[in-house]
């Protein structure tokens, strides 16, 4: 059994604060606050923007496919989208004045621009792919290699591998995951 948080980039072992949020089907969000004092006015304008992106992630998928989760902490805030498909990698953006994006069960990380080798002007451009690499992991395009002292997480962005390994994570048996879509393919298309 895999701890829920056991995925999230956490740097302090304080209890982050939750939202959760979950897709309606007249595409409204109901908001479950784990703690009365947190809200969502308090958000930065950058913020409002990863949960926007978020959001848009979550309203393209059927209802019950995925549960979107943000959750604040010391090291800044976490937007993760939960799949309902236990064999599909789970997909958040760690924001902290950078955007961190993460998927799957070793939680492979990289920093955009600065991990994906592609030049960044502004904001708009690195939420845009971020907004690709979101649809990738929803589409199944993404896989781990735990290996012997390291991880390597690849997702595909419109055809292009994106790899990212982590050293220092030490496994017995390597053991690769090759993640699912988070909907079958018959329901991506027809929407």
């Amino acid at each position: 059994m895999r701890k829920e948080d056991s995925r999230l980039p956490v740097a302090s072992s304080q209890l982050p604060i939750s939202v959760h949020l979950r897709a309606v089907r007249s595409v409204r969000y109901l908001l479950e606050m784990a703690e009365p004092n947190v809200s969502l006015s308090s958000l930065t304008d950058e913020e409002k923007r990863c949960l926007e992106l978020m959001q848009s992630l979550l309203s393209s998928l059927p209802d019950d496919a995925a549960q979107l989760t943000l959750k604040r902490n010391s090291s800044g805030l976490i937007f993760q989208l939960t799949p309902a498909n236990k064999r599909s990698a789970a997909f958040g953006i760690h924001y902290d004045g950078c955007v961190d994006v993460f998927f799957g069960d070793f939680g492979t990380t990289f920093e955009v621009p600065f991990g994906t080798g592609q030049p960044m002007d502004s904001f708009d451009a690195a939420l845009a792919l971020v907004k690709r690499a979101g649809h990738a992991v929803i589409a199944g395009k993404c896989r781990e290699r735990a290996g012997f002292a390291g991880v390597r997480g690849t997702v595909e962005i419109d055809g292009r591998p994106y790899r990212v390994t982590h050293f220092l994570h030490f496994r017995l048996f390597p053991k690769t995951l090759h993640y699912e879509p988070y909907v079958p393919e018959a329901l991506t298309s027809a929407s």
